[in-house]
């Protein structure tokens, strides 16, 4: 009963943060932001924006115009040289899932993949391997294949899980399915995998994060947390680092899943845990930020800069980027957690900065723009994006 009172609370979480709508008309994602060197990626309810760095006029979008047989964006694209890999829940109302290879240049589709015969079939796509293609008398089993949390790219092989609980894999240069698992979560999987070394880790709503070999997708140990994860883990240094909804911060032994160290946070994690040089850095719904010892779990510092924090920080050098649900972006020093600058953004900042050279970009949700670049420095505007109506 636990665990249903749970999914009834996320989907109220969800609704209230335009993951469902009534309607496709009204139907509405929460930002994904990725960047390379010249170019930054935002991906907004059925399209993703292709935007220039050096101007923030958009170079292009896929597809050109909103189209319901794509389905809603959620997660962040996957950004390598040679293409882009972008998850979506599938054609509208289907719940399909559906995964798409892009050209980074010019946004023209390279290939595509399914995740059940309906979804091939409307979007003339081949279907993934998996027990969820078909079902009794050939009619597609009902589930949900929805691709909500990010995809992870390591040589060549892109990793994500389903809200069915599945996880795949397969090759980003053709879409050519390597493995799915022969197993599923009890429940959706909505964060993005980490890779590390032979490993794969995947956190899920079940209460549990599992451990993947990574050539095959077979289970190597999974460890229950008693509650659920809709943020990743990060493996450093042989440790796994993972936040859950019981308002917790875990370190555990990433070869064989047995804890090392917890410690209390004030609210729900749904941040994604950032290890760098020796501290860990999560938020979680309280508003807090957290920077604490890897090794031990002591807590260096704790601040609250302002609203609700649900997404990761970002951590360059000596500064801590990130933004609360109430528009608000800050710049904090990532020894003391003190504020370096602060800036008024118009929505909702439910999406980790992503910060190119000099410039902090930000996707506000339910905004003026869609898209936002600030100065490292002192965090002035330096250009704004907001799509055509």
């Amino acid at each position: 009963m636990a665990r249903k009172y749970l999914t009834l609370i996320l989907l109220g979480l969800a609704l209230a943060l335009g993951l469902t709508a009534c309607g496709a008309p009204t139907a509405s994602g929460w930002p994904g932001l990725a960047a390379n060197d010249q170019l930054a990626f935002v991906v907004l309810n059925q399209q993703l924006h292709a935007i220039n760095l050096a101007d923030g006029k958009e170079a292009w979008a896929f597809p050109i115009q909103p189209d319901n047989s794509i389905g809603l964006l959620f997660a962040e694209p996957a950004v390598t040289p040679e293409v882009i890999v972008l998850g979506s829940e599938g054609p509208a109302g289907s719940h399909s899932g559906a995964l798409f290879g892009l050209d980074p240049t010019t946004g023209q589709e390279r290939w595509c993949l399914a995740f059940d015969d309906k979804g091939a079939k409307r979007q003339n796509c081949p279907p993934a391997p998996g027990p969820n293609s078909t079902g009794l008398f050939g009619i597609p089993a009902p589930t949900d294949n929805r691709l909500i949390g990010g995809v992870a790219i390591t040589d060549g092989v892109a990793f994500f899980g389903l809200a069915n609980g599945l996880v795949h894999a397969v090759k980003v240069a053709d879409g050519a399915a390597l493995w799915t698992t022969p197993f599923q979560a009890d429940n959706a999987i909505w964060s993005m995998p980490h890779v590390d070394g032979e490993a794969v880790y995947v956190t899920s709503l079940s209460h549990s994060v599992y451990a993947l070999d990574r050539a095959t997708g077979r289970l190597k140990w999974e460890k229950r947390l008693g509650a659920a994860m809709a943020g990743g883990a990060t493996a450093v240094d042989g440790k796994l680092y993972v936040g859950t909804f019981g308002s917790k911060l875990y370190a555990l032994d990433a070869a064989t899943g047995e804890e090392v160290w917890s410690m209390p946070t004030n609210n729900w994690v749904w941040s994604t845990p950032v290890v760098q040089a020796g501290v860990v850095y999560l938020t979680d719904l309280a508003g807090t930020m957290f920077a604490v010892e890897a090794e031990t779990g002591v807590q260096k510092w704790a601040v609250s800069p302002g609203g609700r924090l649900r997404a990761s920080p970002a951590v360059v050098g000596d500064t801590l980027y990130v933004g609360d649900e109430q528009g608000r972006l800050f710049a904090l020093d990532a020894a003391s957690g003190a504020q370096r600058w602060a800036q008024d953004v118009k929505g909702q900042l439910l999406t980790t900065p992503v910060v190119v050279n000099d410039l902090v970009l930000v996707a506000p949700y339910q905004g003026d723009n869609l898209l936002a670049a600030y100065h490292t420095a002192g965090g002035a505007l330096r250009w704004a994006f907001a799509p055509s109506k």
